[in-house]
């Protein structure tokens, strides 16, 4: 029984000497500097893949949040590599100007600071290839 009360203070003891309040600080820092979807953004967003689904040209999204990036990936299938790619991008976090761009692969198709002008243009780019294909 003593030999548990010993190991006890000793573990105790070496989480007082830790610096644990310095890691939480640190960790709020990173967090703040985490580019995200704002709610207007994300709902116009997702009133165009919800319009492209309806059709049944697309099937699948995810969403993903980086330290400069905030990205909405588009898929055909669920097991296949993004049709289109979203993405808002910041360098210095939120205080800095926003860019947004659409990928399709590795290519930039539009690219501009204005999220909902981009979408506009996407969606009539998209209606025409599909004029084209019928």
């Amino acid at each position: 029984m003593n030999i548990l009360k010993f190991e006890k203070k000793n573990f105790i003891n070496s989480v007082k000497n830790q610096n644990f309040k310095n890691y939480s600080l640190d960790i709020k820092k990173v967090e703040r500097n985490f580019v995200f979807f704002s709610k207007k953004e994300l709902s116009s967003i997702l009133n165009l893949y919800s319009k492209q689904v309806s059709k049944g040209f697309w099937k699948d999204y995810a969403l993903d949040n980086q330290t400069e990036n905030a990205i909405f990936s588009v898929y055909r299938h669920s097991h296949d590599k993004p049709m289109y790619q979203i993405i808002k991008n910041s360098y210095k976090g939120l205080k800095n100007k926003l860019n947004f761009y659409i990928k399709k692969d590795k290519e930039i198709i539009i690219k501009s600071s204005d999220l909902y002008i981009i979408l506009l243009k996407f969606e009539k780019k998209l209606s025409i290839k599909k004029l084209k294909n019928n």
